[in-house]
């Protein structure tokens, strides 16, 4: 039977003698959890971890004698060590994995932890799986299994106490069903607390006293109650300090050589420790006292290497906060609860560990306070001295937000009031108050924000805050020498005043009779007052305020010298859109009020966005309503908010004043964060998914309309899809810069931009439904395009039918595969999309019908064409290149064949034939000759080859040249080719290039382009 050798085990054995835990055995449930405990590390699993053997509980326990105060040690009952006992037997038992469970690993949420915690889709995430490939495939899934149970480890063993079969950490019946036994003759109550204690020390909630009594009654007797929090804040202290290298013994870490990293740096830092124990008081002379009280711990270490020096330092660090933690939570609660259970560690002493070969003295960065203060509160962080307004106000928002909850809109207020004459701002709510520990820890205490606290966000989890940084009364420096801040909290029984005179003073706290202070300030509430220096420009106090709040949840009334006060945000984004489009013009707010401009508002998950359309009476369909303003006006008119207050003044989705009229709210525990000045929001995950949200609704409008054009508005399929990219150019404007091209691309795909015709029936399509098909079919000539514009004007009908009915000869125009009748050249998007996926691989010129037939397949990573873009080989310098006779860019690449493509039906004078605004060079001319010659190159590099890029730049300049359309007079080729020359050594490019063959080449015939456009009188280009 196994011995009880400490102190705490000896006083929880006596639990025994009460009825509550009559029949329980403790030194029985040692036994068996000595049993248990000594599997943890088998079948591969934590056997690079320290020891979380029986041993680990004894130290751990021998660790009470001196962190109990001897008072507090004669306090406890027997109820309260033995759930302190057992907390310490059962805590880290959640670390055993069985071979059962591990076999049924993916019948748990393994899955989804490695999937969303360990090997996430982000930077950190793939790191981490490409240092997992060092490991084989079996070793690699264990450890990933591990990594899951490491994590659930606490919330398992509580599942286990409780008899809840919980997949979710791991298929562990058997386990569950062996706690159940040994704890079997325990009350449930005491069980549950038990649990609870044994999850806490992962846990961050200790201070609730709701989940920690501090109190519990298991029986009728006091000696059968329990302090369940002190219980909790014990287990934790004795976990974190137990760090010594009797945990981790020397030959264990020999042998086992961990290949863990974070293993490693815990058995080097706990192998260097030799002890930790508390610090003797001192008397008032600084002498040593046993009778003095004691707050401090120290830990006795010696390294021979800097690295494990850094983990222990580390690891000490956050222990020494969580030390600190548990005090104060010790003390709240004897405090409102009338109790003397003492805690008394606050501090870590780490003057005792040292490092073989180091200097005694360490060292670490500092700050000086004075520079680092006048950086905070200068114009280097917000470079804008209007934001002082916009925090004050935010402030204000989340105090009131906090304290009405979803009450706000009709309770809440935050009033500014700005006098010109005595240069004062103020800024007053009826929101929380602050109490005098919350001036002390936040408010005077530069980058800690109160709602960033665990504690606070345990308490309000579902409150999202505006502020996030704990510098934005900082920002109130940058204008004023002068602030006063008066607060109400209803916690505390006198209000509080602060006056600060310098951001480097001192400042005094004043105690007011909560009878003395204004009515709208009680019985909570803040005002913060700013005597504004001569030197500072407050601006347009509404215009600011109107600028940053726009979604406040609360009344904002902003008050300008005697003036009346002014409404300020809206209860939603369409309101506020509507407002802002009635605000920029007579016109538009004439054409709103006759419902030619409408606004559309969506609420997606965490995102709600309005924009504005406006009706083509000719064309039968909402546009959307491009948006163009100056900088000055736009930060009043658009943009992106989070938390309802402004941060980014450019249409949604877009980087410049150009795109659509639109303004978006994102909000909630997934909204994104935005930079320390709240002028732009941080490129972030959840900043990629509400991008990906804004296109999704801009697309989902241009869906919906092509619906509609066919359903309500009888228009046909051709006229409707052909719409479609109309719809959808505001997007592809030189001007309208979109803040992700990718996920704008992503989104367009999706829209409908494309007619597809098979079997007789046309249908539309989008870029990805092209996808589905290996090959489509493509006709350019005057005829077929004449057919298009007929089938625009009639519902049903395809070029198929309308053919058989023009040439009676039905076999001619049935196509095996689908044929894509959307005419290239007219939208740049839509031909981006198209091109980007598709080549050519068959072409069929008839010059006798003007016509041209291509096939096209998709590319998947197999060129058989040259290149379109510069930058694709390194090239991005030829395209400044300007014509000076016209003034225009000279950069028109030539696709040159590189692969198998099939062409028949050219003349000797074709070079070859322009699809769209794309022009294609032929197989057989010279110029696609020279290609064969580079493709011999050991270091050919395909379609982005630069020297093949070189050559589809200088041939695109002789042709749009030496060929141009009847309104200018055409070049001699021998003027071209000598201008080009001395252009390729301008551009430093002639190493690319063989000159003689290509300059042979070019009048070695003709250079003409077979274009089905020749036919068609105008002024377009001839070639």
């Amino acid at each position: 039977m196994s011995s009880l050798s400490s102190l705490a085990e000896r006083m929880a054995e006596k639990a025994s003698n009460y009825a509550a835990f009559g029949g329980f055995s403790l030194r029985q449930t040692k036994q068996d959890l000595e049993e248990l405990l000594g599997r943890i590390g088998q079948l591969g699993f934590f056997d690079q971890y320290t020891k979380h053997d029986i041993s680990h509980i004894d130290v751990m326990l021998e660790k009470l004698d001196w962190l109990i105060p001897d008072e507090t040690k004669d306090r406890l009952t027997p109820a309260d060590w033995l759930l302190i006992v057992l907390s310490a037997y059962f805590h880290d038992l959640g670390m055993l994995v069985t071979r059962e469970e591990y076999e049924k690993r993916n019948e748990s949420g393994f899955e989804k932890f490695r999937a969303d915690v360990l090997l996430t889709d982000d930077a950190e995430g793939r790191d981490y799986a490409a240092r997992l490939t060092r490991l084989g495939d079996d070793e690699r899934e264990r450890f990933l299994y591990q990594e899951f149970v490491r994590e659930n480890h606490a919330l398992r063993v509580k599942n286990w106490i409780l008899g809840n079969d919980y997949p979710a950490a791991g298929i562990s019946t058997v386990m569950m069903h062996e706690v159940q036994r040994i704890l079997a003759p325990l009350e449930p109550v005491f069980r549950d607390d038990l649990s609870q204690v044994c999850e806490s020390h992962h846990l961050e909630d200790l201070y609730d006293t709701d989940i920690y009594p501090v109190q519990q009654y298991y029986g009728n007797g006091d000696e059968e109650s329990a302090n369940v929090q002190y219980a909790a804040v014990l287990l934790r202290t004795i976990d974190l300090l137990h760090i010594t290298r009797d945990r981790t013994p020397s030959i264990a870490f020999r042998v086992l050589n961990p290949s863990d990293p974070i293993s490693q740096v815990e058995w080097a830092k706990q192998m260097a420790v030799r002890a930790v124990k508390p610090v003797w008081g001192l008397d008032a002379d600084g002498n040593r006292s046993e009778v003095a009280p004691r707050d401090t711990i120290a830990v006795y270490a010696k390294f021979t290497d800097g690295d494990g020096f850094f983990g222990l330092t580390s690891y000490l660090r956050y222990a020494a906060v969580q030390l600190r933690k548990s005090h104060d939570w010790i003390q709240r609660s004897n405090t409102a609860n009338g109790l003397n259970f003492q805690f008394p560690w606050k501090y870590i002493d780490t003057s005792k560990i040292e490092a073989k070969g180091f200097l005694t003295q360490t060292f670490q960065f500092s700050l000086d306070q004075t520079k680092v203060l006048n950086l905070l509160t200068g114009h280097t962080l917000y470079n804008d001295s209007n934001v002082v307004l916009r925090e004050l106000m935010q402030n204000s928002i989340d105090a009131v937000r906090l304290q009405h909850g979803n009450e706000s809109s009709s309770c809440g207020t935050v009033r500014v009031r700005w006098d010109s004459k005595s240069r004062t701002l103020e800024v007053r709510d009826n929101g929380s108050g602050m109490t005098q520990a919350i001036i002390e820890n936040n408010l005077l205490k530069a980058g800690s924000s109160r709602y960033q606290e665990d504690e606070f966000r345990k308490k309000n989890p579902h409150f999202n805050p505006i502020s996030r940084f704990g510098i934005g009364v900082l920002s109130t420096f940058m204008v004023a020498d002068e602030v006063e801040i008066l607060t109400c909290h209803p916690d505390e029984n006198e209000a509080r005043q602060l006056s600060l005179r310098s951001v480097h003073g001192e400042y005094l706290v004043r105690t007011i009779n909560k009878t003395d202070i204004d009515r709208d300030l009680f019985p909570h509430g803040t005002s913060v007052r700013l005597k504004i220096r001569p030197s500072a420009d407050v601006g347009d106090v509404l215009r600011i305020a109107q600028k940053w709040i726009v979604l406040p949840e609360c009344e904002v009334t902003v008050g300008v010298d005697s003036g009346e006060a002014v409404k300020v945000g809206y209860e939603s984004v369409g309101h506020a859109l509507r407002d802002a489009i009635s605000r920029h013009g007579a016109d538009f707010y004439e054409r709103l009020d006759e419902e030619k401009i409408k606004i559309v508002e969506k609420d997606l998950e965490g995102l709600s966005i309005a924009y504005a359309v406006r009706w083509n009476e000719y064309f039968n369909e909402w546009m959307f309503l491009p948006f163009s303003a100056p900088v000055r006006e736009a930060d009043i008119l658009v943009g992106t908010c989070v938390g309802g207050i402004r941060v980014e003044s450019y249409p949604p989705g877009f980087r410049r004043a150009h795109g659509v009229w639109a303004l978006a709210n994102a909000e909630g525990p997934h909204a994104p964060r935005t930079n320390v000045a709240r002028s732009a929001i941080d490129s972030t995950p959840e900043f990629t998914r509400v991008v990906e949200q804004i296109y999704s609704a801009y697309c989902d409008h241009i869906r919906e309309e092509v619906e509609q054009l066919q359903s309500a508005r009888s228009h046909s399929m051709t006229w409707a899809t052909g719409e479609a990219a109309v719809i959808s150019r505001v997007f592809s404007t030189s001007d309208a810069v979109p803040v992700s091209r990718t996920s704008l691309r992503q989104s367009l795909s999706k829209v409908p931009l494309f007619l597809l015709e098979q079997g007789g029936s046309r249908r539309p399509a989008s870029a990805e439904d092209l996808l589905d098909f290996d090959a489509l079919r493509m006709t350019e000539s005057a005829v077929m395009e004449h057919i298009e514009y007929l089938l625009r004007e009639l519902p049903g009908g395809s070029r198929a039918s309308v053919m058989k009915v023009l040439a009676d000869a039905e076999d001619q125009w049935e196509e095996s595969e689908p044929v894509i009748c959307t005419h290239l050249g007219r939208d740049g998007h839509v031909d981006e999309f198209f091109l980007s996926a598709w080549q050519i691989s068959e072409i069929k010129a008839d010059k006798s019908e003007r016509r041209c037939d291509f096939r096209w397949i998709k590319k998947d990573g197999n060129s058989l064409w040259s290149s379109a873009d510069l930058a694709d080989a390194g090239l991005e310098r030829l395209s400044t290149d300007q014509d000076p006779r016209w003034g225009r860019t000279r950069n028109q690449l030539v696709h040159i064949p590189i692969g198998d493509v099939s062409v028949s039906g050219f003349t000797d004078e074709e070079v070859g034939v322009r699809v769209g605004n794309e022009l294609y060079l032929i197989p057989g001319h010279p110029w696609a000759g020279m290609v064969h010659d580079m493709k011999k190159k050991p270091d050919w590099q395909g379609s982005d080859d630069e020297r093949l890029i070189c050559l589809s730049w200088v041939i695109g300049s002789v042709v749009s040249v030496a060929a141009r359309d009847f309104a200018r007079p055409m070049l001699p080729l021998s003027e071209v080719l000598e201008d080009l020359r001395l252009r390729v050594r301008r551009f430093e490019i002639s190493h690319l290039l063989d000159w003689d063959a290509f300059a042979a080449a070019a009048l070695s015939g003709g250079l003409e382009f077979f274009d089905t456009r020749r036919w068609q009188r105008s002024s377009l280009h001839i070639w």
